[in-house]
């Protein structure tokens, strides 16, 4: 069996609903590879733990919110100088100067969204189209590719006006993987 993908989120104080809509997302992806998925450590969590994960990881999610705050920085830093497989997202409010001067300088592609929802909708399609360029590597069979690529294929008109009442994917896990017959 293949190892797990692993990602690291990297996000603004404040985000647990995005956070919650971006587990939810990576669960919703029809691979039969697990995900193990690290979370930008809280005060009192250990940092250095997240940073030996962030060194090992495959991708690297940054959400940001109102206020680019510490640990971000040390694990922007991390991951660009690693060349992690970045994706980017930022919310749609009033960003604090520190956040204004990361999206101004930073040459990356950044996402807005505005809602979980439409967080989780986008971070469908990319965290797919991110997986099957790297397929070989991450070990997937043959139904795994039929199923992303039907998920890149489509988008959504709309974001779902219905919430999703699952929870718990927020804080970080593991998602085993499907059985392949």
């Amino acid at each position: 069996m293949a190892r797990p993908i692993r990602l690291f989120v990297s996000s603004s104080p404040g985000l647990v609903p995005e956070r919650e809509a971006l587990g939810q997302a990576v669960a919703a992806l029809p691979v039969s590879v697990g995900w193990e998925i690290k979370h930008t450590p809280r005060p009192g969590d250990d940092a250095h733990e997240a940073l030996a994960f962030l060194e090992a990881c495959d991708l690297v999610l940054v959400l940001l919110g109102a206020d680019f705050a510490a640990p971000m920085g040390l694990e922007w830093r991390w991951a660009m100088e690693r060349g992690k497989r970045l994706l980017a997202y930022r919310k749609r409010v009033l960003h604090s100067p520190s956040a204004q001067k990361l999206l101004r300088e930073s040459a990356v592609s950044w996402r807005a969204f505005e809602t979980p929802q439409d967080l989780k909708t986008q971070a469908i399609q990319a965290l797919a189209q991110a997986v099957l360029d790297r397929g070989e590597q991450f070990g997937l069979h043959l139904e795994d590719v039929e199923g992303l690529v039907a998920l890149v294929g489509t988008e959504e008109d709309e974001p779902s006006a219905e919430s999703d009442r699952r929870r718990g994917a927020g804080r970080g896990g593991v998602i085993l993987g499907r059985e392949v017959t």
